[in-house]
């Protein structure tokens, strides 16, 4: 059996991993049995890299988890550190008659907070009776048996599997099996999970299911959605790798009226969704849902544009940031490839006011390359070279923090992004002068007297020392440079008698073999 704690540690990014630790803490301090549900367990089972869904269900009122959440516009928010302030909750989505809460967390993490409850059916085409209920209750009444495994965060159990519908085989088998023959009828919006969740996973129906999903296909119960159910089935499709592939099975299925007729109607670029994910690929932690809803409104009159902005987005200011995109990025490209934006520091100064998902849409929709690399080295070099700021070098010179120690820093960021310091030597100079400290008078060296040996260099350690190059002639003692002149050439003797010729001649050095014996 799988060890769900360390695959929670493992699995889960370090921010979702610190939301559950706060959902978990506080549930255990209301006395509230939580729970790790639905697409999360499954893809933790399931082996995926990348956990999507956070989804939580909780037996009691989720609310007294809710109450105790902290919030983005708290006076505390501004006082906590920054993994503090990455789990405020910057927007809050209730639907009351789940009795569950949609949330998001500063540091980027979406979540469900949602009661347990089982669903008693009533008519077709109405919503189901809802009442409080246990977990395996709950986990009953699911879509799919892979999505009906559950995994205990209470301190007593945290980590233990509750499947009792078997899920984790189903994904052993790859399959998708509902868990009940009126499950489509029941809830419409099944139809569209077991397309897109097949078309993610490469899951295929069983047989059973299979025949109980071509039934409510003839009987056009996916006609049936309400509203919610629309709104959130189109913002799943949105928030996957590959929409377009789950928007063309719709359409060419004829599902796609289902979510919207509008959509429905218009021919949707669908190599326009291919080349936003191509592009964010190499972006980490980069979210295409903004630039995907773009895509898939682009065609659309304002009015209609409007309305599935509200209903998918939800957001008064995020709304306002995607359907300008198309304004400001105009904008922002002239300004890129302008005098203003020459140096890196310009560009960071331009860019870091702007939301990202603007600089996302940017970069999927310019063709301009001086654009792409300026957007490119704001979003990659600039967040390295701020890592690495050199504070501790600041402190030891004695400046403490505040905003004086920011503003050198910032002087030092923009001159390190600008390729202007380029050793350690020039960045100590550069932090004085910012911090109007004097340089160090230079240490006297020393020059040795005339005629005084040179000293050999040290030994290293493990090294061989090399041997000093002899001295140049000119820097010898006369004496001594006539000495040596004499001992190189080999002495001359001159023995009495003449040669050839009647001139003298000189003796053959001794040892020569030339000497004979007397």
């Amino acid at each position: 059996m799988s060890d769900y704690n360390f695959l929670m540690e493992s699995r889960l990014s370090p921010e979702q991993f610190a939301v559950v630790g706060l959902i978990s803490r506080l549930a255990a301090e209301q006395g509230l049995n939580l729970y790790l549900v639905g697409g999360a367990v499954r893809d933790l089972t399931y082996g995926q890299q990348i956990v999507r869904d956070l989804d939580f269900a909780v037996e009691g009122s989720p609310q007294r988890i809710l109450r105790s959440l902290p919030a983005a516009d708290s006076p505390a928010a501004s006082r906590g550190t920054a993994s503090e302030r990455g789990l405020m909750v910057e927007h809050q989505a209730l639907d009351e008659s789940r009795n569950a809460a949609d949330l998001r967390f500063a540091n980027g993490v979406r979540v469900e907070v949602a009661m347990c409850r089982d669903d008693l059916p009533g008519r077709p085409g109405q919503r189901p009776e809802i009442r409080p209920a246990t977990i395996f209750e709950d986990l009953r009444r699911r879509d799919f048996s892979i999505n009906a495994m559950a995994v205990s965060l209470h301190p007593n159990s945290r980590g233990l599997l509750l499947d009792p519908t078997n899920g984790a085989g189903d994904i052993e088998r790859r399959e998708l099996r509902a868990l009940y023959s009126r499950s489509f009828f029941d809830d419409p919006v099944r139809i569209f999970r077991l397309l897109r969740l097949g078309l993610r996973l490469d899951f295929k129906p069983d047989e059973r299911t299979q025949r109980w999903f071509d039934a409510a296909l003839e009987e056009r119960v996916w006609e049936r959605l309400d509203a919610a159910q629309q709104t959130r089935e189109l913002a799943a499709i949105l928030r996957e790798d590959h929409p377009e592939r789950v928007l063309k099975e719709l359409a060419e299925r004829k599902l796609l009226a289902g979510l919207d007729k509008k959509v429905a109607a218009v021919h949707l670029a669908y190599d326009r969704f291919a080349r936003i994910r191509n592009v964010l690929q190499t972006v980490p932690g980069a979210d295409a849902f903004l630039l995907n809803f773009h895509a898939l409104v682009e065609k659309l009159g304002n009015e209609h544009v409007q309305r599935l902005a509200n209903k998918i987005i939800g957001e008064t200011k995020i709304i306002k940031v995607t359907l300008s995109f198309d304004r400001e990025a105009k904008k922002l490209e002239r300004t890129l490839v302008g005098a203003k934006a020459v140096l890196p520091s310009q560009v960071y100064s331009l860019l870091s006011p702007l939301p990202q998902p603007l600089l996302l849409f940017v970069l999927t929709h310019s063709s301009q390359a001086k654009v792409h690399n300026r957007i490119k080295n704001y979003l990659f070099k600039a967040p390295a070279v701020r890592a690495s700021l050199p504070r501790t070098e600041l402190q030891s010179l004695g400046v403490k923090a505040g905003p004086e120690f920011d503003r050198i820093l910032e002087k030092i960021f923009a001159l390190q992004l600008d390729g202007k310091i380029k050793s350690h030597q020039q960045l100590m100079k550069e932090l004085r002068a910012a911090a109007g400290i004097k340089e160090p008078p230079p240490i006297p060296v020393k020059k040795p007297a005339a005629g005084a040996p040179v000293p050999a260099p040290a030994k290293s350690a493990g090294k061989t020392a090399t041997k000093p190059a002899p001295a140049k002639a000119a820097q010898k003692p006369p004496e001594r440079a006539a000495e040596l002149a004499v001992q190189k050439k080999p002495p001359v003797i001159l023995k009495k008698g003449t040669g050839k010729g009647g001139k003298k001649t000189a003796a053959p050095p001794r040892g020569s073999g030339k000497h004979k014996k007397r």
